[in-house]
């Protein structure tokens, strides 16, 4: 059997331990990925999201192993556990609206779109090649044993266009929906006047709408009303659907945040219970969405999204989405309260 087949099984080996040893240490983030997938509930429960991460390194070094019915274990569960992605991410696409897969733990684009599709299409292919090597009674190892000094070559070649093409290509996959934003974009600017009293009245380009109804749980269960959250000063909501990468992020940036923008609030909004994360235990200005019922009404869109309520019960910014959209969302915010403070003189 050709080396150059064993490419398949060593690449599915490297994709698993990733996916496992990201998984590993953040099982809440698996869990939730399960909810949002809509599967059944037994999955979600403590021994399938500290299970999987296991099958995964497991089944990786399997793959590795130079014995034909130890690498036919392996290439067997690969090719179960690559089918079962598909289908799971195929069947997601469908949602609407679609939610993140956390299909690596904290890392990579959590967004289900046809470029997940297509990834686990090829990945299900390289697990087929991988049985193939099996049924045909080799095994990854024994491939690897045979190199001589021209597969080793083409393997360390391979390594490096790999890790360009990740370099190169490896962000997400198309641009986020970035929602209603602030400063230059055509029709969209905050109201500085809504977030600062003593600001002077902003240009009218961003078309602004009342807040929405709903309501939100604190710790103590007690209930606040978007309109009353909002009515004594302004309020940035970072708002979050699961315990991904990108929203874990996000909740590391709150306190920093919070420290540039002391004229109003910046609070959590999440749609599952927050005081169950481990990691929320201590934070303040943390609120539960049950039934993502907030979240929905503000079009919050793929998470983290954030939208800032004005003091005049308008919307005052927003949505937009992705840690990096919320960073220049905050930054623009941050610069429309510094040129509200300190006004241009007036021509003379």
């Amino acid at each position: 059997m050709h080396t150059a087949l064993s490419l398949a099984p060593l690449t599915l080996a490297a994709v698993l331990v990733l996916s496992g040893v990201a998984k590993l240490g953040d099982p809440g983030s698996t869990a939730s990925m399960i909810r949002l997938l809509r599967l059944p509930g037994f999955l979600g429960h403590r021994l399938v999201p500290r299970t999987l991460p296991v099958v995964e390194l497991a089944t990786a070094a399997l793959l590795l192993t130079p014995w034909r019915l130890t690498y036919a274990v392996g290439a067997a569960l690969s090719l179960g556990l690559f089918t079962a992605f598909l289908v799971v991410v195929a069947r997601a696409m469908t949602f609407d609206p679609r939610p993140t897969c956390g299909c690596f733990g904290r890392v990579g684009d959590h967004r289900i779109t046809g470029r997940t599709v297509g990834r686990n299409v090829l990945l299900l292919a390289l697990a087929l090649v991988a049985a193939a090597v099996a049924v045909g009674g080799d095994a990854a190892g024994a491939l690897v044993a045979r190199y001589d000094l021209g597969d080793w070559l083409w393997l360390g070649l391979s390594v490096a266009l790999a890790v360009v093409a990740v370099l190169v290509l490896g962000g997400p996959g198309g641009a986020a929906p970035q929602g209603r934003g602030l400063r230059d974009r055509s029709r969209d600017r905050t109201t500085t006047s809504a977030v600062a009293d003593d600001a002077p009245e902003a240009e009218a380009d961003y078309v602004r709408s009342p807040i929405p109804r709903g309501v939100l749980l604190s710790r103590d269960l007690e209930v606040r009303t978007l309109h009353s959250l909002a009515r004594e000063r302004a309020q940035l909501l970072v708002l979050a659907n699961c315990w991904c990468g990108s929203t874990m992020e996000a909740v590391e940036r709150l306190a920093s945040w919070r420290e540039r923008l002391p004229q109003l609030d910046v609070q959590l909004v999440h749609t599952l219970r927050p005081w169950d994360e481990p990691r929320l235990q201590d934070l303040d200005g943390v609120w539960w969405d049950p039934g993502a019922v907030v979240y929905d009404a503000l079009g919050a869109g793929v998470s983290p999204a954030a939208v800032l309520l004005g003091a005049d019960g308008l919307l005052a910014g927003g949505p937009v989405n992705g840690v990096a959209a919320l960073e220049e969302f905050v930054a623009d915010v941050e610069a429309e309260l510094a040129d509200a403070a300190h006004p241009a003189d007036a021509p003379a």
